[in-house]
């Protein structure tokens, strides 16, 4: 069976994204097995007008096609993929959209994940009361999981 390893990424926190793309890379090589990528676009984007979620419309305006966004999220992280991992090494990339830790948590399932390694940031106080995504997914994953430290 090959090892599969999921590197989940923030496209917005990029210098954590590259650090833990380079372990999964180290993960995968020692492993022999294949690496994953993803990233997942919010659930809630910023800006999406009030008005549609009152009204109960999550497809918002023609502005914020979410499809367009996630496409748009997949050509980014192809790219970055492409810079920071090495010729020849197999490697996947999938964008999703939704609540992060449950994407990743659905996406470790349907591919089998042996291991994730996910970044993760100095946690602040709200973090305790209501738990971050590294947490989430640490607590709820049925696979190893690598958190990697912000310095």
């Amino acid at each position: 069976m090959t090892e599969k390893i999921l590197v989940p990424i923030d496209m917005a926190d990029q210098k954590t994204g590259l650090k833990t793309i380079a372990e999964g890379v180290m993960q995968a090589k020692a492993r022999q097995g294949e690496l994953i990528v993803m990233t997942v676009v919010p659930d809630i984007l910023a800006g999406l007008d009030w008005r549609y979620a009152i009204r109960g419309e999550t497809g918002g305006s023609e502005e914020y096609d979410l499809k367009a966004i996630v496409k748009e999220a997949l050509t980014q992280l192809n790219k970055i993929v492409s810079e920071q991992t090495p010729s020849g090494m197999k490697v996947k990339t999938i964008a999703r959209h939704g609540t992060a830790y449950e994407e990743i948590l659905n996406v470790a399932k349907d591919i089998g994940a042996t291991m994730i390694v996910l970044g993760a940031h100095r946690p602040a106080l709200s973090d305790y009361l209501i738990g971050p995504t590294a947490a989430r997914v640490v607590r709820h994953a049925e696979c190893s999981v690598n958190v990697m430290r912000q310095n």
